[in-house]
């Protein structure tokens, strides 16, 4: 009889911790979730879709023919995505000449900071201050740059169009499922495989190791 009394007492007090936890909005230790995805956006088979009008560079920069003969650059979907609450800080300076892979923009992303490079020579015509400091949710309508180029014919057989474009996207995220696996402390957090167009979390590569930044940039920002 007594040791069914303190059975009940020890689920009741257990009973109360919960639901206090609840209101508080906290989890109890012992069901506390391995890791708490930040948001619930993820990359799907839309994210290999590019528009016809679009370049790729191999970098994660887009490039856009406009009327004047300049070209608008931003920063593609992997770029984007991949790095979730990626938020520009810096881009290259109005009047700028700019070399093939000096830096045309910075960013920060859970307090690490990453850089994306020139796809190409020119000079910075104009730069679209409205993305600083902002998250990027529509990459192919936000450019950072528009820049005068100075040989984009000769240069635009490294960039990829259309087919070959949807086609690399595709592959690349799949590349990045296997850059997770191998990079963040829990294999788990990469999510489901790409090969079927499955789903990958978003804001993935918050999870990875410090160390493992560089090895990012060099693996996928390369030009």
């Amino acid at each position: 009889m007594v040791a069914i009394f303190v059975l009940t007492a020890f689920l009741c007090f257990i009973a109360i911790d919960l639901i206090v936890l609840k209101v508080q909005g906290k989890f109890h230790p012992a069901f506390e979730p391995a890791y708490q995805q930040v948001e619930l956006s993820i990359f799907d088979r839309n994210s290999f879709t590019v528009p016809s009008n679009i370049y790729l560079s191999k970098g994660h920069t887009w490039i856009q023919k406009t009327t004047e003969g300049l070209l608008n650059i931003g920063v593609d979907a992997l770029g984007s995505k991949a790095l979730g609450t990626l938020s520009i800080t810096r881009c290259a300076e109005q009047g700028q000449h700019l070399k093939r892979g000096e830096v045309l923009f910075e960013g920060v992303y859970d307090k690490r900071k990453v850089k994306f490079l020139s796809p190409i020579n020119g000079e910075v015509r104009a730069v679209n201050t409205g993305i600083i400091g902002k998250k990027i949710s529509t990459p192919y309508e936000s450019w950072g740059v528009k820049l005068l180029p100075k040989d984009f014919s000769e240069k635009s057989k490294v960039f990829l169009s259309g087919t070959d474009a949807s086609t690399w996207m595709k592959n690349e995220f799949i590349k990045l499922k296997s850059f997770l696996d191998s990079h963040t402390p829990k294999i788990d957090l990469a999510g489901t495989t790409m090969y079927d167009g499955g789903s990958l979390s978003n804001d993935a590569v918050i999870a990875l190791f410090d160390e493992s930044v560089h090895d990012f940039e060099k693996e996928f920002l390369s030009i």
